[in-house]
């Protein structure tokens, strides 16, 4: 029997060759479709899985790079059709795109733009284990980015900066920084509490307890609790600041992503303030409100798809968005809010601990795991590229507020404004990636919409790897969901090849509809779908809801009854989304999956 790893390549190696199989019917498919099955596999077992995982990729940025720039050289790795630039593989669908020079064809079709990018881009996001360089890599740019903010120096005179501020005066004026309600967040902490420890606060931060008093945010029952619980409060271990603990998780192909993993304290409190500024930017400012969204992310969609048409709105892309946002940037756009900066400041931590032991001083504002981090960074780029907007054309702040649209480091924004805008986001430390800006011809990429002449052509991605474990419930969830999204794309073959892969582990699959509670292939009509499963399944009737139920495989969390008392009790339930259960707790990433009665509807 091969490897596990073995197995897990090679299916991945069937899927792309299914989804060669499966495209568009074009003028002499059929005459390259057997070269570029040869090329496909022969190039996998020479180059591995990073031919999968790196090469077509970087095939795919090179189209993509096609569809708004024009022009680009070929990719190194791939020869070129004879008297061309264009690819030999896959030259039956990117002649139907492109010119031989690499332009863009007028008639270009966005069907074949799809299943292009669709191939290229089908394993891309693969969660793989990353290898110590990759780490060492990571950490790194980490280290460079703070080095480059080290050496970063804002004009004291600077005309924009000076406009940003007063923005950020006027939008804030009515937002109340003392109101919040703090909570914890899904991710670890840096201190190493886990599930129910959390609700038992043991360090006593003197920035935090300078703008929000631990008597007052700490606690649920106010000097009554305090009086009660007079030994916690005093014993609570007095600390200046906090450090962040880095860790790194798998991201895709090309290695991990950086978290910052914040102390329990600090994480309590900025959970409370970066949901408070959110809601307020996202639903209450008369400026932001609609623009500056971190809940809808169809705003930046919407506008990316209607663009690929009229080319009205450009997508800026910012690499290491969150790592370069710089503290003394923050400073600068929130100095007409003294309040508020001062609690923004009190709220972050001043350092992080590296995996290789060093403690590394920060020079940006709040790096990604930090609950301020997304909700600061959003409105900088918004209030940046307004200010330099309305700076260096005049223009009244209404208008342009009303036509920059952010989401975290998503940016839309007018065709002809992208110029001084990201002018302005390098000016502050910012880093443009130009590369994957979308400006010029018929492409447009925001918040998970890749967008081609007014077709939506995002390509299905796998992320969890392929274990071929039964016990392994993520797995089994992610790779139904992903036939079902490629079936209802047109690829009923590639769909089927995953489905038999799954049913060699977990047997049959359960059929339902879009609305079923359970894991399933996906049909049009609940008849069709009880059809299936009472020939394959156990079914009863279940007098209570008045339906029949079949027994099939079913995913849940493991959960713990909670054995909190007392105050700490009544805070969590004070401060859990109304409709939780407070009784027990859902052990993070414990995802199991046994067999249990479900019905269709």
């Amino acid at each position: 029997m091969e490897p596990l790893k073995s197995q897990a390549e090679e299916l991945y190696l069937g899927l792309c060759l299914q989804l060669i199989r499966s495209g568009p019917q074009c003028p002499c498919r059929s005459v390259n479709l057997r070269r570029d099955l040869v090329t496909c596999e022969s190039r996998f077992r020479a180059e591995g899985l990073s031919f999968l995982t790196k090469t077509l990729p970087r095939l795919g940025k090179w189209f993509d790079q096609c569809l708004v720039e024009a022009e680009v050289s070929c990719p190194p790795g791939f020869r070129t059709k004879k008297a061309s630039s264009i690819p030999a593989f896959l030259q039956a669908y990117f002649t139907l795109v492109l010119h031989d020079d690499g332009s863009v064809r007028d008639d270009a079709d966005p069907s074949i733009v799809a299943h292009i990018r669709q191939i290229c881009f089908v394993v891309y996001k693969l969660e793989l284990p990353y290898l110590p360089e990759q780490e060492e890599s990571t950490v790194d740019s980490f280290v460079q980015n703070e080095k480059k903010l080290d050496s970063l120096v804002l004009d004291p005179s600077d005309d924009v900066l000076a406009l940003g501020s007063r923005i950020t005066g006027t939008v804030f004026a009515e937002f109340d920084s003392t109101n919040i309600i703090p909570r914890h967040g899904p991710g670890s902490v840096a201190t190493g509490e886990v599930l129910e420890d959390k609700w038992v606060f043991t360090r006593k931060y003197s920035s935090i307890h300078s703008v929000y008093p631990y008597y007052e945010y700490f606690v649920v029952g106010g000097a009554s609790e305090i009086l009660d619980r007079l030994d916690w409060y005093k014993s609570l271990r007095p600390l200046e600041r906090g450090i962040a603990k880095v860790i790194l998780v798998p991201k895709d192909s090309r290695g991990p992503r950086l978290i910052s993993c914040e102390p329990l304290e600090f994480q309590w409190i900025q959970q409370g303030l970066g949901r408070k500024i959110s809601h307020f930017l996202e639903f209450d400012s008369h400026l932001t409100r609609g623009h500056v969204n971190f809940t809808n992310q169809e705003v930046n969609r919407t506008l990316a798809l209607l663009s690929s048409v009229d080319g009205k709105y450009a997508t800026i892309d910012l690499k290491d968005a969150s790592d370069l946002v710089s503290v003394s940037l923050v400073e600068r756009l929130f100095s007409k809010q003294p309040v508020l900066l001062k609690k923004l400041l009190a709220c972050r931590t001043s350092a992080t601990l590296l995996p290789n032991g060093v403690v590394q001083e920060l020079q940006k504002f709040a790096p990604m795991g930090s609950a301020l981090c997304f909700p600061v960074e959003a409105y900088c780029f918004w209030c940046i590229c307004t200010a330099a907007v309305v700076s260096q054309f005049g223009l009244p702040l209404k208008y342009v507020a009303s036509e920059i649209y952010v989401y975290g480091d998503d940016i839309v924004i007018p065709t002809a404004w992208v110029s001084v805008c990201t002018q302005y986001l390098e000016r502050y430390g910012l880093s443009v990636n130009r590369s994957k800006c979308c400006v010029k011809g018929f492409f447009r990429e925001s918040c998970g919409m890749d967008a081609f002449k007014g077709t939506q052509v995002t390509p299905t991605r796998l992320k969890a790897p392929w274990t071929g474990r039964m016990s392994d419930g993520r797995c089994y969830v992610s790779y139904l969901e992903f036939s079902n999204h490629l079936e209802a794309k047109g690829y009923v073959d590639a769909a089927g090849y995953i489905r038999r892969e799954l049913e060699k582990v977990y047997g049959v699959l359960p059929r339902g509809t879009s609305f079923s509670s359970f894991p399933c292939v996906t049909v049009s009509t609940p008849e069709e779908a009880e059809a299936f499963n009472k020939l394959h399944f156990r079914r009863r009737w279940n007098k209570a809801l008045q339906r029949f139920e079949f027994k099939m495989l079913r995913t849940s969390s493991r959960r713990m009854t909670s054995k909190l008392d007392d105050w700490p009790r009544l805070l969590r339930q004070q401060v859990l989304p109304t409709g939780t259960e407070t009784s027990t707790i859902v052990v993070p990433r414990s995802m199991g999956i046994k067999r249990g009665w479900s019905g269709v509807y």
